[in-house]
């Protein structure tokens, strides 16, 4: 029976990718409504209108100029069918075969015919097909007991994968995905614990143990003797007759014993079976003596999990999922739809059907209000795109990537957001100031799709302060025990004000923010402090107003052309900085990532033509070389007196490339570093960077500017690099860095999952031995005699520099137990300064320290032009 689901009214933001479902369970079928094509008959043309002015104006002013025609229909089926079934688990071959009809003419029934039926079609079997996997994967769960003893793997991304052949093959498909989301379940869920307050009498420790009340537990799990390894008793369990609380005593008389117990307990055979911890609960004062008083708690870990709560998270997941099939509008679908036609001619135009365009707006301030993150969907993930300055980057534990897959408010259990549309999260996210929020992520770099890590963070406005450009100074005695000061100036984006160009006086001096007039007034400090280099960190940083991009590197060269723009017609723009001596004309170094995109990549992409600055960090920066613009289309169908009954939405469309001074486009390949350092981002070009999107555009050339070679760079750029592979070599945190890359390529090279549970409790446990080991000798290193001083725009005028913040926002910090040596080397390692644990930066300051010398070794070779 073919299952489809009535469409509900609304027009939100749909972002459909039901290609990975990653926690079933059992679950009543929806029943059967009327299909899509029923609606389709009673609605207004108001969608073929807004299709055929898409496709229009995309041939008509894409950069590419390309027409819609059999080529670009098959790259429009192809991404539709991507965005429904990315991992190739859902559509059979036949169905593929099926809709092959579409492959050479979307372009005549969309331009021609005014037909989006194709739309409907393949939703419409896409559903039909969603909807036998859940009767399959539902009966499976009631009927089959799964075997993780085998040494069997699966490929739970099977996109580069045939789709399955038939009805037969699919259901294995489906049942192997079932086992691996069960597992993952298994293996994310914490182990089960007990607590309760610890007493002492004379000759024992009591503790009155307590069950979770959310997650209630009976005491069936607890052994009735606590062994240690070999067989002494070190604790008896007594229960109540209805077993609704249960005593623990242990051999301890008075907490000054708390240190001497055996941690680990046994079963008779020798078989671990969990441990017990001790933590100080809370200072008391006692009202006769005036001293305090210490509250002891005890937690009971069992190395077992809670089943019943596996399967109710599960069956939660599921629930959840089939409620979203029965979200899903007409207005999603189409969004889709067209979206998919726009990602045809390149990955950065798009489809934006009304309230996404009026939402537009709202997402792009998650970025300056709430946790400061980006978000993006991807294979039915909200995925982090972006950082900006804000409680998640602040709190040091979220990198772009990472895949968000719970959100959780104050009190309230975590609501499962894999497959949820993207604006949904986005709401669950965002909130009240001063509010908490807590994200549970799988990392990106996670070799185990079980990683799961809980992210606790205080929503913040984020302040223009926060988002400006900041500076630090840092000095340290070089080789000759003379102080060398270096300044790093961190700017997370290219800014400005341009809602106030009419102030005059005092107030537009407050109003008037730019990244160059700030950047300038941080410059000028740290020269006042003498700084011997300077650092810009260009890694975090996206883009932004490219007027800006073109005025800062005007404080670093004597003027000329930085950028030129090319449009469909071939006439190219150079844009430049007005001619005039730089502001700063020492050793200067740009830092960047895979994550430092468009106007920063514009930036380095000129200081480096023009042989002005050393660009280090990773192997290239993101390759985002395309300009944008938004047309709203009402006005085009006003112009063609086509109908509309709503607001039809807007049109993003790429009408221009950006090339380098020097002539090479900064699209695709960005900007190569000058020296490489080891990153993970250097080997994850399928996951980062413009290489990773579809349908990106390639790079090419136009004729070289008339630049000035400044040759400050070129002349040592050999020993430079030597120098610096001499310190990655022999750096223990490179090598674990190295050691994560090689983990990386080998999970991408398999791409498989291991369905042995033994194998994958191994390999977790080998993986938190190794974490602890570097956290360990990482804390075991001298303190450094560095000095440090922070710089922001509030202070850069006072007479006394500042040291840095403490870089924290998380709620979840390191609470009061202090009887574990661990937890206060961890208190310790959290009040050290951030750069301690940013190895990129460190080489990145002793690299220009080098260049500092080298520099001041030789005089500045003769500057060309070219």
């Amino acid at each position: 029976m073919s299952v489809r689901f009535l469409f509900v009214a609304g027009r939100l933001v749909f972002a459909l990718s039901l290609s990975q479902l990653s926690f079933l369970a059992r679950a009543a079928l929806p029943t059967q409504e009327p299909p899509p094509a029923e609606m389709i008959g009673t609605r207004e043309p108001t969608d073929e209108n807004i299709a055929w002015m898409c496709a229009d104006l995309l041939q008509s002013y894409h950069y590419t100029q390309h027409p819609f025609d059999h080529e670009i229909a098959g790259k429009f089926l192809d991404r539709y069918l991507d965005t429904l079934d990315y991992s190739h688990l859902y559509f059979l071959q036949s169905d593929i075969n099926g809709f092959d009809c579409y492959r050479t003419n979307l372009q005549i029934l969309t331009l021609k015919s005014n037909d989006i039926n194709p739309c409907w079609v393949v939703f419409d079997c896409f559903m039909d097909r969603a909807a036998q996997r859940v009767s399959y994967v539902t009966n499976l769960l009631n009927t089959e007991k799964f075997d993780f003893s085998t040494q069997d793997r699966f490929t739970v991304n099977r996109h580069k994968l045939p789709y399955p052949k038939d009805i037969a093959q699919a259901r294995e498909f489906w049942r192997q995905e079932l086992r691996c989301a069960y597992l993952d379940q298994f293996l994310s869920s914490p182990d089960l614990q007990y607590t309760g307050p610890l007493r002492f009498d004379a000759k024992f420790a009591t503790v009155t143990l307590t069950r979770d009340k959310s997650h209630p537990l009976t005491f069936d799990y607890l052994p009735k003797t606590l062994l240690t390894k070999d067989g002494n008793e070190i604790g008896w369990l007594d229960f109540t007759a209805n077993q609704s609380n249960a005593t623990l005593r242990l051999n301890l008389p008075s907490a000054d014993n708390l240190r001497k117990i055996t941690n680990h307990f046994y079963a008779a055979s020798g078989q671990e079976l969990g441990d017990i911890t001790f933590r100080r609960e809370k200072a008391e004062t006692n009202a006769s003596t005036h001293t305090p008083a210490t509250n002891f708690e005890a937690v009971v870990h069992l190395d077992q999990k809670n089943l019943p709560e596996v399967y109710k998270a599960m069956t939660n997941h599921y629930v959840q999922l089939l409620n979203r099939f029965k979200e899903l509008d007409t207005d999603r679908v189409f969004e889709t739809y067209m979206n998919s036609l726009a990602h045809a001619y390149d990955p950065h135009s798009d489809y934006m059907g009304h309230l996404s365009a009026e939402n537009f707006a709202i997402q792009m301030k998650l970025s300056l209000f709430g946790i400061g993150a980006l978000l993006s969907s991807e294979d039915g993930y909200c995925k982090i795109s972006e950082l900006k300055e804000g409680p998640a980057a602040k709190c040091g534990k979220i990198q772009p990537g990472d895949r968000i897959v719970a959100v959780a408010q104050t009190n309230e259990p975590a609501v499962d957001v894999v497959n949820m549309p993207l604006d949904k999260v986005v709401q669950l996210i965002r909130g009240p100031k001063g509010t908490q929020v807590t994200l549970t992520l799988i990392p990106f770099d996670a070799s185990d799709p079980s990683a799961r890590k809980d992210v606790t963070l205080i929503r913040d406005e984020i302040k223009l302060e926060d988002m400006a450009a900041k500076a630090r100074l840092y000095e340290q005695p070089d080789n000759s025990g003379r102080p060398l000061r270096l300044g790093l100036i961190d700017l997370p984006s290219f800014y400005a004000n341009t809602e106030t160009p009419n102030m005059t006086g005092e107030a537009a001096g407050a109003a008037a923010t730019s990244t160059a007039a700030d950047v300038a007034r941080l410059i000028k400090r740290l020269k006042q402090e003498k700084v011997n280099g300077i650092i810009l960190d260009l890694r975090h940083n996206g883009g932004g107003y490219l007027e800006e991009a073109i005025k800062l590197t005007g404080l670093f060269i004597p003027g000329g052309p930085v950028v030129q723009t090319k449009d469909p017609n071939g006439d190219i723009v150079i844009d430049s900085c007005r001619r005039s001596a730089p502001l700063y004309d020492g050793p200067l170094v740009i830092l960047t990532s895979r994550l430092s995109a468009s106007a920063s990549e514009i930036l380095a992409g000129a200081l480096q033509d023009y042989n002005r600055a050393l660009i280090v960090g990773d192997h290239s920066t993101f390759g985002k070389g395309t300009v944008q613009t938004m047309q709203p289309l009402d006005a085009y169908l006003k112009q063609k007196h086509m109908e509309f009954a709503f607001d039809p939405g807007s049109l993003k469309v790429t009408i221009k490339k950006f090339y380098r001074a020097g002539g090479v486009s900064t699209q695709l390949q960005g900007v190569v570093s000058d020296v490489e350092l080891p990153s993970i981002w250097n080997y994850a070009t399928e996951e980062v960077g413009e290489s990773s999107l579809p349908n990106a555009l390639p790079c090419d050339e136009v004729t070289s500017a008339n630049i000035i070679n400044l040759n400050r760079v070129q002349p040592y750029v050999a020993e430079l690099r030597e120098r610096s592979r001499e310190r990655v070599a022999v750096s223990k945190d490179f090598a674990s860095i190295q050691e994560d890359i090689a983990e990386f390529l080998k999970d991408q090279a398999d791409r498989s999952i291991f369905l042995n549970l033994a194998g994958r409790l191994a390999e977790k446990k080998a993986r938190d031995l190794k974490a602890q080991a570097r956290k360990t000798e990482r804390l075991a290193r001298p303190k450094s005699n560095e000095k440090i001083f922070e710089i922001t725009l509030k202070n850069v005028d006072l007479a006394q520099l500042q040291p840095p913040p403490v870089k924290t926002n998380s709620v979840t910090a390191l609470t009061a137990p202090d009887l574990e040596d661990e937890l206060e080397a961890a208190a310790d390692d959290a009040s050290r300064d951030a750069s301690a644990l940013d190895p990129t930066l460190d080489e990145t300051k002793s690299i220009l320290a080098d260049y500092i010398s080298l520099i001041n070794r030789e005089p500045l070779a003769a500057v060309t032009t070219h």
